[in-house]
């Protein structure tokens, strides 16, 4: 719908005027959550061992900027589609003063691949939706477990739950909590994948992991 509305001369880059003000709104609408954190192993509190690697499902993504803990985000890496429509998330999430990376499975995947390997021995940690750009939902992509294999880094599985939401009528169906409801960032346990490990099954322990701190 959005795309019916909104014109651009450059298709690929959303107007910095307009990514700020989505970005705003979403901060705004933010303030209104009843937030509760649930970190059952400590992770937050330790922030060891790091780097990590953080995956989440696509439709929880939208709101993470703007409600994980800053300590959590300042040294994160965000892995965004080359798409267009990747553009258009890539302006916004700056606005978060977040890192970002361009690529994905199916478009300049080698290349992404490599800047995360680096930003990894930077010390930045990638945050990547596993089952995007485009699906199906709720599966896992390898990226993150050859990331792992690659760097050593371990995997902590993230995920944003909201009991009262909007779902959008896309692929993913991405969740749109209402305004001063209840949301929950709930991390999982660290995984860690072993350098010989077969690739599929490594990733369906991730999306076993993922799953398993779901509401829904």
């Amino acid at each position: 719908m959005v795309r019916k509305i909104f014109t651009f001369k450059n298709k690929k880059h959303m107007p910095t005027w307009l990514a700020g003000l989505l970005a705003g709104l979403v901060k705004l609408i933010a303030t209104t959550y009843r937030l509760r954190v649930e970190d059952p192993h400590g992770w937050l509190t330790r922030h060891e061992p790091w780097p990590i690697i953080v995956p989440i499902w696509h439709n929880r993504i939208l709101f993470l900027p703007a409600l994980a803990p800053r300590g959590f985000l300042e040294r994160m890496v965000v892995l965004i589609s080359a798409s267009r429509d990747g553009g258009y998330v890539a302006a916004f999430v700056r606005f978060f003063k977040l890192r970002v990376v361009r690529g994905s499975s199916s478009r300049g995947a080698r290349a992404a691949f490599l800047a995360l390997s680096r930003e990894l021995q930077a010390g930045y940690s990638p945050i990547l939706t596993v089952d995007g750009p485009r699906g199906p939902r709720y599966t896992v992509q390898h990226g993150a477990v050859a990331l792992a294999m690659r760097s050593g880094a371990p995997i902590l599985p993230i995920a944003l739950n909201a009991p009262k939401r909007w779902n959008l009528k896309n692929w993913d169906g991405t969740q749109i909590p209402w305004p001063f409801s209840r949301v929950t960032l709930r991390l999982g346990a660290l995984l860690f994948v072993a350098p010989g490990e077969e690739r599929e099954a490594a990733a369906e322990r991730v999306r076993q992991a993922l799953l398993a701190i779901n509401e829904d």
